[in-house]
């Protein structure tokens, strides 16, 4: 409902809309026929000899050889560039329309609608300067603290580890085709326009979606819980006893975190539904993450303003603006760590 100045004046959730009655085995078809095309680009860049061509057929034959997993991380990275770059635009792109294809949604209920720009746009604007500075203060402070925990560090994005390296063109292409373009898309069109709404509208969505973010916090971290626990059992020596304890803080940390999250979650959602679909869908986005500790915090925290910035819009542009001023900066960031090195 518009207001007289053209303002959205309830959230984009109110009345019905399909995501009612949205079948979990059409939507699990859909996600389906997205890994299959994300699938096609790996194929045609193998077929097309590519990366031979850019790194030469020997440099190829090293990535491939996990022996020593440390010793060409940061060369298969560069190589995974080439298909996270051209493959999340390409998925980004053909989300709405399988969507819409094979399910009861269409465009609106997803969030693409041609109305109220202007006003959406403001917001994202709004969201950028108010946001995104206070995000990257909570990463600053997270990571601070993280630091003084034992024996522990903090696990860099895998684009991050690229700063510093002599990169080809078209590599920082690759790079911002993913991490700018790409990901912002298919992640806020995944997440706010299509989880969000999703669990707003069923009754026990919210507890499935904390869940699901709870078991990815034990499974990201699932080698950590399983040397703390063989440390545990084992050998109780000065040197074991100083591993175990790096282990069980390093897989505690996440969990720790999303059950105390999940529990504000479960005490918003007895009152405020919508809102808690928020948290929730913040929470399962920031765990989605969780390879990457302690960044999920700062991101769980980015993920409660993009959704509330959705449903203050009802469209999806909103939150993609925000999220790739977000990346865009440290995109930005990426680059200037480059120049000085």
């Amino acid at each position: 409902m518009n207001d007289p100045s053209g303002h959205l004046t309830n959230s984009s959730y109110t009345g019905k809309t399909g995501f009612e009655n949205l079948s979990p085995t059409k939507v699990a078809l859909c996600l389906l026929l997205l890994l299959l095309a994300a699938s096609f680009v790996p194929f045609v860049i193998q077929k097309s000899n590519l990366l031979e061509n850019q790194y030469g057929a020997e440099m190829i034959a090293k990535s491939k050889d996990y022996s020593d997993p440390e010793e060409f991380k940061i060369l298969r990275t560069r190589i995974n560039l080439w298909t996270s770059g051209l493959t999340l635009p390409l998925i980004a792109l053909l989300f709405p329309w399988v969507f819409v294809n094979y399910t009861e949604l269409n465009k609106s209920d997803l969030g693409w609608k041609n109305k109220n720009l202007l006003f959406s746009l403001q917001k994202a604007i709004l969201g950028i300067i108010t946001f995104i500075p206070a995000v990257y203060l909570l990463q600053f402070l997270i990571v601070k603290i993280q630091l003084l925990l034992p024996g522990q560090h903090v696990a860099d994005h895998p684009l991050t580890q690229l700063g510093g390296q002599k990169l080809m063109t078209l590599e920082w292409i690759m790079i911002f085709c993913s991490a700018v373009v790409g990901a912002p898309i298919l992640e806020e069109q995944f997440f706010r326009g299509l989880i969000q709404p999703w669990i707003t509208a069923k009754k026990n969505g919210t507890s499935i979606a904390i869940s699901c973010a709870i078991s990815i916090s034990l499974i990201q971290f699932s080698d950590d819980w399983y040397k703390a626990f063989a440390l545990a059992l084992g050998d109780r020596s000065i040197e074991n006893s100083s591993q175990f304890q790096i282990h069980i803080t390093k897989a505690l940390a996440p969990l720790l975190f999303s059950l105390f999250v999940s529990t504000l979650i479960i005490i918003i959602n007895k009152k405020n539904r919508p809102s808690a679909a928020i948290g929730a869908t913040a929470l399962l986005f920031g765990m989605i993450h969780a390879f990457a500790w302690p960044s999920p915090v700062g991101l769980t925290l980015l993920g409660v303003g993009l959704g509330m910035a959705y449903t203050k819009t009802g469209n999806i542009i909103t939150p993609i603006i925000i999220h790739m001023g977000f990346n865009c900066l440290a995109f930005g960031m990426l680059i200037l760590q480059t120049i000085k090195n």
